[in-house]
């Protein structure tokens, strides 16, 4: 039996040269991701989630609150904060030009509730920066209104956002220091869910950092994840706290969105610290499920099978975490993981319209029930996170404003500038144009390809004069070969180079050997892949309306089974001993290709049985049985 060796297991950085980030707006989407930006701004939710959502629409950066300690206060100005930093992101990279300027005007407005002194956050003047044993989102909220102030500058230029951002942070850098602590000091189990948060207020100072190179920012990232390790274990969300790490037996237990997102903060403040993050990327590799996502219903426990859950919440910060890792260690399996995760899991739990998405998913899912329990609803008995919705509202409104950050995530992600001399490093691929300036000229770099769908990558270079350049392209973990046809290269690290004097426009095709392959589940069962996509058996569904909205055609929705019958049937029995497990590829080029994941192109045929990318399936069984019984 072949089974593809798992992208989860191998933790030796093998590259050790970090890379820097390009600014947003460097790297634009083309092809299928551009229109399903688009689209989602058009006629999902992404447009108009400030309209459905009363909890979006709240604006506690203006209204303030007078109460600092409330576990629920700050999630409004999360779900506003995350969903309007989304929001930009897809009005600018998108080319949309009416949420393009409609984002425009709200980031002014945001700019517009800072106060003379800088502060720009949720709370009024007597109850700003608590700190210590003390439950609050101060600093969260904080960090997604700078987030969408730095996004904004990189994609517009306007000093203003940059400056605003500024003058927020340094206000705040003055409040906490080793004197008074942000993170407790008590070992407790009572909630700290906003004040965990607060530890990615790193992400805030580590865009700052890049935008102006003041090291004050880095120096304070660094003393907040020295606070957070200050606080004696347990403690809510304590799953990266170093005590915690040092223990490789020490189970995760933490809220699974704290968990990933956490892996910036030590990324960033800890300087890094490379064996401090491998620990940490051990740990959550064995909570990974085959779709790339880190399981976490909403707690993170049990094994990674076909049907544990996971929240789309977890799948956004995942994704931005991998990127920032990927960025600082360039390790080129992290991008394995950042594609393995945005193409499957990430396309997975939503409506491929962009109308709705489920806030807990799995590989496997036969139906999306309200009723389906999750650890948070055998505490407190509401359910309804398995559904699908344009918001959330009855549960929580955190994971559609997540969402929109996701695929804008990863297209930032897509290039990066190489530390050590002019060089480029195409991280992770799909259709894109990328402009930036290396040595004091401007280089255009496009990517034509219907990846992930496609085997190959037709490049284009296109330079203002001749110049010395490298061009590194991951070489994926899961390619049984890689070939560049068109220019010469060598292979090392997981990287392909090409090293040479580039003049005016240049063209290359890399290529990839892809073979289908077998991938164990814990409990036995194997998954399908191919490249970078994991293939399920589609379950015919029926929906059924749970709420209707006020606004049409928006509504709540559960799927179920057309034929409950044909889901108990036998599994399909994979032929694992025979080249491709027995399935044969076929290709359909009548389909739409900026819309793949409605009626997708590629399709692995076997024997009485048809299987489709993960994505396009919202029924489907993702675990097979191997005739080999190995």
């Amino acid at each position: 039996m072949t089974f593809a060796p798992c992208i989860w297991c191998n933790c030796v950085v093998t590259t050790p040269n970090a890379m820097r980030r390009l600014p947003l707006g460097s790297i634009a989407p083309r092809g299928w991701m551009r229109a399903q930006m688009r689209r989602d701004l058009a006629t999902g939710f992404a447009g108009c989630l400030d309209a459905l959502s009363p909890h979006v629409a709240r604006d506690l950066f203006r209204e303030r609150l007078d109460d600092a300690t409330g576990h629920a206060g700050w999630w409004d100005a999360e779900s506003r904060g995350n969903w309007l930093w989304g929001y930009t992101m897809l009005g600018h990279l998108s080319g949309s030009a009416d949420h393009h300027a409609r984002a425009d005007a709200l980031v002014r407005e945001l700019r517009a509730t800072q106060e003379a002194d800088g502060y720009l956050g949720i709370h009024s003047a007597a109850a700003r920066y608590p700190a210590g044993d003390s439950e609050n989102g101060e600093l969260w909220s904080q960090s997604r209104a700078i987030l969408v102030l730095l996004a904004h500058y990189e994609l517009t230029g306007e000093a203003a956002s940059l400056e605003s951002a500024r003058r927020a942070a340094d206000l705040t850098l003055t409040k906490y220091g080793p004197e008074r602590p942000h993170f407790g000091r008590c070992s407790t189990r009572s909630d700290r869910t906003g004040q965990t948060h607060g530890l990615c207020f790193a992400d805030a100072l580590e865009a700052l950092h890049e935008a102006t190179g003041d090291d004050r920012y880095k120096d304070f990232a660094r003393w907040m994840l020295d606070d957070f390790d200050a606080w004696p274990v347990p403690f809510p969300n304590d799953d990266l706290a170093a005590g915690n790490l040092a223990a490789p037996t020490q189970p995760l237990r933490g809220h699974a969105v704290h968990s990933v997102e956490h892996l910036r903060a030590l990324a960033f403040g800890g300087a890094p610290d490379p064996e401090r993050l491998q620990a940490a990327l051990r740990k959550l590799r064995l909570s990974a499920t085959t779709s790339g996502a880190v399981i976490g219903d909403e707690s993170l426990h049990g094994l990674p099978g076909p049907d544990a859950g996971y929240e789309y919440c977890t799948l956004t910060e995942l994704t931005f975490s991998l990127a920032r890792l990927a960025q600082h260690l360039a390790d080129p399996e992290l991008a394995d993981w950042l594609e393995r995760l945005v193409f499957n899991a990430a396309q997975a739990s939503r409506a491929a319209d962009g109308r709705a998405l489920a806030y807990l998913c799995s590989d496997t899912r036969v139906d999306a029930l309200a009723s389906r329990p999750d650890s948070y609803s055998l505490l407190s008995g509401r359910h309804g996170r398995f559904k699908l919705s344009p918001t959330h509202d009855d549960v929580a409104c955190c994971c559609n404003p997540n969402a929109t950050r996701l695929l804008p995530h990863y297209v930032a992600a897509m290039w990066m500038r190489c530390s050590d001399g002019p060089a480029l490093a195409a991280l992770a691929y799909g259709p894109s144009e990328l402009r930036t300036i290396v040595d004091g000229q401007e280089v255009v770099i496009q990517q034509d390809t219907a990846y992930p769908f496609e085997d190959e990558i037709r490049f284009t270079v296109t330079v203002a004069a001749p110049m010395r350049m490298r061009v590194l392209l991951r070489r994926p973990g899961w390619a049984a070969a890689a070939l560049v046809e068109g220019a010469t290269y060598r292979e090392q690290d997981g990287w392909i180079t090409i090293d040479r004097t580039w003049h005016e426009t240049t063209t290359f095709v890399l290529r990839f050997d892809l073979p289908v392959v077998a991938e164990r589940y814990p409990g036995g069962e194997v998954a399908v892949l191919r490249g970078p996509l994991q293939f399920v058996q589609p379950v015919p569904h029926r929906s059924r309306v749970l709420r209707a909205y006020p606004r049409a055609p928006w509504c709540d929705e559960e799927l179920l089974p057309a034929d409950p019958e044909a889901v108990a049937a036998r599994l399909p029995v994979l032929e694992c001993s025979q080249p491709e497990l027995g399935l044969a590829v076929t290709r359909d080029a009548g389909v739409d290709p900026d819309d793949p994941w409605s009626k997708p192109p590629l399709r692995l045929v076997g024997d009485g049985f048809v299987l489709v990318p993960i994505g396009a399936a919202p029924l489907r069984r993702a675990a097979f049985i191997s005739r080999s019984g190995t």
